[in-house]
């Protein structure tokens, strides 16, 4: 066996769902995480193989739900099917009986997403700072790569290396909740009697990058100001995750020329909120997923060469 058995699973469960070899390739590699390109090359090779052999058989299209191992499985579940009562269940909530026609979108990702139940506020809050968020141009690093590949090969593969270069540790969700960690850091300072400037002095003397600070391609963050209007709008301007944005700013500001960006104020709200870094970060892909589509439809629709498709765009 030349692949771990786990990586083998999840593998084989992304092969029955029908995906081509690329993307299975990605699962693969997602599998394993290789920590080097060097690495990734040799275990790709390792494991050719067996990828061939999966690619070639007939899994036929799956008939029943897939197995988890009992290492996988929580207690409380995330969500589950209830054939009993002829629902879903979510977050132990009944989806068809509690949800639907009761809660926003929103809400409803913020429960599964965070664990997190959002009063209506909250959730319009967050919708509304996803409008704020949709900075789309094509030359957005990101979404220049959907661009080309979704150009070349299509709408699936464009979001698929979309997705990839969205989880990127400098820009997009991942910053958001980069700067909750650092809130942590800073609060757990305070909390020991130190001053939030005092800490940030030594972590600029460590040469430490703190995420949600600054913004190097496009300079100071023209979305800042609707995000400060939002949050006084919403009365959020009072949480001391908030407060504590405000003090970061202030530091960078004075020291560096450089201000807390629109990904660290929404750390900061959704902070406030009670997500964690790593929900906020997940919470805030939604906001990006919609750029990463809009690219990806557009490329294959206006410029990937289709053989006796005259196209389905508008019409000029």
């Amino acid at each position: 066996m030349r692949m771990d058995p786990s990586v083998l699973r999840a593998l084989t469960t992304a092969m029955d769902c029908g995906i081509p070899p690329a993307m299975a390739a990605a699962v693969a590699l997602a599998a394993h995480a290789p920590a080097s390109a060097r690495e990734a090359v040799a275990f790709v090779e390792r494991i050719a193989p067996e990828l061939v052999a999966l690619a070639e058989r007939d899994p036929g299209i799956p008939t029943r739900l897939a197995e988890l191992e009992p290492e996988l499985r929580l207690e409380p579940e995330v969500a589950r099917i209830r054939p009993d009562v002829r629902d879903h269940e979510l977050r132990g909530r009944l989806v068809f009986r509690d949800l639907v026609g009761k809660v926003s979108f929103f809400q409803m990702a913020a429960l599964a997403i965070g664990d997190v139940d959002l009063p209506p506020s909250d959730a319009e809050l967050l919708e509304q700072l996803g409008i704020n968020t949709q900075l789309a141009d094509a030359r957005i690093w990101p979404l220049a790569v959907v661009r080309r590949v979704a150009a070349r090969n299509g709408m699936t593969y464009g979001v698929l290396a979309g997705i990839a270069v969205a989880l990127n540790p400098n820009m997009g969700a991942r910053p958001v909740g980069g700067f909750i960690e650092a809130l942590d850091r800073l609060e757990a300072g305070v909390a020991a009697g130190r001053s939030v400037s005092s800490q940030l002095e030594e972590w600029c003397a460590r040469k430490e990058r703190v995420p949600g600070v600054g913004r190097p391609v496009l300079g100071p963050d023209e979305r800042n100001a609707q995000v400060i209007d939002l949050v006084k709008r919403h009365r959020r301007e009072a949480g001391r995750s908030w407060t504590m944005a405000t003090e970061v700013d202030a530091f960078f500001h004075s020291r560096k020329g450089q201000r807390v960006n629109s990904a660290g104020l929404q750390g900061a709200i959704m902070r406030d909120m009670g997500f964690s870094p790593t929900s906020a970060s997940a919470f805030c892909l939604l906001y990006f997923f919609v750029q990463i589509l809009a690219q990806a439809v557009a490329a294959d629709e206006r410029l990937r060469p289709k053989a006796g498709n005259a196209g389905h765009g508008r019409a000029a």
